[in-house]
């Protein structure tokens, strides 16, 4: 009996360290820049090719998220750089 426990134990223990890994986290960084009468309109320009940069790779709108930006200031107008970080 003693024989027949160790024996399933090895077996449990062989069975759970044969587990497959957990999978990947794929990530993708995809940076635009666009311009606008006032800094959240150059941010939304930018954060909008960015996105389409995005979809054309096979990302989805609620994968990705604005990780960052940097907004200029012109004479008449603004302009932005975004980062869209992408995550599955």
């Amino acid at each position: 009996m003693k024989k027949m426990l160790t024996a399933a134990t090895l077996a449990v223990a062989a069975v759970t360290m044969s587990a497959q890994p957990a999978l990947a986290v794929e990530t993708g960084d995809f940076y635009a820049t666009g311009i606008g009468p006032g800094p959240s309109a150059a941010v939304a320009s930018a954060e909008k090719v960015a996105r389409l940069y995005a979809r054309n790779t096979g990302w989805q709108d609620s994968q990705c998220y604005v990780r960052g930006s940097d907004i200029r200031s012109h004479f008449d107008y603004y302009s932005a750089r975004v980062w869209l970080y992408c995550q599955r």
